[in-house]
């Protein structure tokens, strides 16, 4: 068989541009699709930020007309760091100048014209480069008008897979974008929402023309499949599984996996002390001593959270918790950023304990110190699609304590490599706590449960396999 060529795009891609969990995969995801021999290829905006810090040969120019208007789209490329995998990179200064365009609305037509843009490109690339994917693989809303622009305005009969990371955001917003793309009403008729319509959900727009529909777990697969009345995405994906085959119709789960060259304390330059499976002992002693010591903390069980700031990820459960355990001698470290009103419940609570220390920014460095030097990992999210916490906090022999949801019911084996609780409830999660500290005491079992966390494999070399097969379908 020939080799398959694949084009994956997102609106971030790690080492260029990093927002949150999808930076990650569209870092490691090639890379393991390379390593099995997959021929792929990644695209993603060329902002502004990103030149700041990468000066890139700009190789050819293309046009594409948004409304009335002619946008020139510049074309950047650069090799993925140790690898084969290319990064396309596309420049608009109207655009594809800032990650934030702004409202929602200007945050729809940016990444309408970027949709655009990458359908053309798709085009160059068979016309300059005589390289034509087989596939292109979408991820979340903001390419998720691609497999429409591409039917519709290219006329490219190219599959096209759509990953959904969180069904939270979709991209629901004014019908004006319909415009600038130059459609006709009734080419997207399906996707307006309310009588009369006003508005366009972009997601949706994607899951009713993608040719097959994933996301990045088995059970958030499940779960959004059973949430059809309470979700407004839910008629879509009705929609879609009225008018396709079972198969090409159902929701794929493949898992996320975490890339070892990055996260795996033997490598990481980013602590005070690299270990390994069988130093684990002394070197998690010493990155936890340095770790307190750096926050003016006591020698303790030591319990954080990392992440986001957002609804979804659980910080009043945590609070709750936190006031429920306030006679158990331990220490909490919470950090991230997000929401100003969750930021000061945090700064609230960590004012009232001495032993809570917050840091409200998103430091990578100290996140991986904080892996490396915490007992145990506090995952109270009220749903997670996939989740890659967990998984690094394991491989750094840090236990997860974690909401029985999604990604997380999928990856954490309870009592065996980590604990479960029932999502959304303080009262089960200082329970678990209480638990955890049991297990912690008794030095030969909580040895290991460190182990079989460590063992865990989640490298992307298995989902990797799992993609493999899904395009591969796909073309057949």
């Amino acid at each position: 068989m020939q080799q398959l060529k694949v084009l994956i795009t997102g609106y971030e891609g790690a080492p260029f541009y990093k927002k949150g969990g999808l930076g990650d995969v569209m870092e490691s995801l090639p890379k393991a699709l390379s390593n099995i021999g997959i021929d792929i290829r990644a695209v993603i905006p060329y902002y502004d930020s990103i030149k700041k810090q990468y000066h890139l040969n700009k190789e050819r120019e293309i046009t594409v007309v948004f409304g009335s208007e002619t946008e020139h789209v510049g074309i950047y490329s650069s090799l993925l760091p140790d690898t084969k995998v290319l990064f396309y990179l596309l420049e608009n200064r109207k655009y594809l100048f800032s990650s934030n365009a702004g409202g929602k609305n200007k945050r729809i037509e940016q990444f309408a014209f970027f949709n655009l843009a990458v359908s053309h490109f798709v085009r160059y690339l068979s016309e300059y480069h005589k390289w034509t994917p087989d596939v292109i693989h979408c991820n979340d809303w903001h390419t998720a008008l691609i497999p429409l622009i591409l039917k519709q305005k290219v006329k490219l009969e190219i599959p096209t897979l759509l990953t959904i990371h969180n069904l939270l955001y979709q991209g629901v917003g004014s019908l004006k974008v319909l415009d600038l793309l130059n459609m006709k009403d009734e080419e997207a008729k399906e996707l307006k929402r309310g009588k009369p319509a006003t508005e366009i959900n972009v997601l949706g727009e994607g899951i009713i023309h993608a040719t097959r529909v994933s996301t990045v777990s088995e059970s958030y697969a499940k779960e959004i499949a059973n949430d059809y009345d309470q979700s407004p995405i839910g008629p879509f994906l009705q929609k879609r599984e009225e008018e396709s085959n079972k198969k090409d119709g159902k929701i794929v789960g493949i898992l996320n996996g975490i890339d070892y060259d990055i996260w795996s304390p033997a490598v990481d330059e980013l602590i005070f002390h690299k270990f390994d499976i069988n130093n684990w002992e002394v070197g998690k002693k010493d990155n936890k001593d340095d770790l307190l010591k750096c926050l003016g903390l006591e020698n303790r069980p030591t319990f954080c959270f990392v992440g986001r700031m957002a609804a979804q990820k659980g910080l009043d459960v945590l609070i709750k918790a936190i006031n429920r355990i306030s006679n158990f001698n331990v220490n909490v470290i919470i950090l991230g950023a997000g929401s100003p009103k969750i930021q000061a419940s945090v700064l609230k609570i960590a004012k009232k304990y001495p032993w809570v220390k917050t840091e409200l920014i998103y430091s990578e460095e100290l996140a991986h110190k904080i892996y490396a030097g915490s007992d145990f990992i506090i995952i109270p999210s009220r749903y997670e699609p996939c989740g890659l916490i967990q998984m690094i906090a394991m491989r750094y022999g840090t236990i997860p304590i974690a909401s029985d949801t999604g990604g997380l019911k999928d990856s954490i084996l309870n009592g065996k490599n980590g604990f479960l609780f029932k999502k959304g409830q303080s009262a089960r999660l200082k329970k678990t706590i209480e638990r955890a500290l049991s297990r912690m005491k008794g030095r030969d079992k909580f040895k290991k449960m460190v182990e079989r966390a460590m063992k865990t494999d989640f490298s992307w070399d298995k989902s990797a396999v799992l993609y493999k097969k899904l395009y591969e379908e796909m073309i057949r």
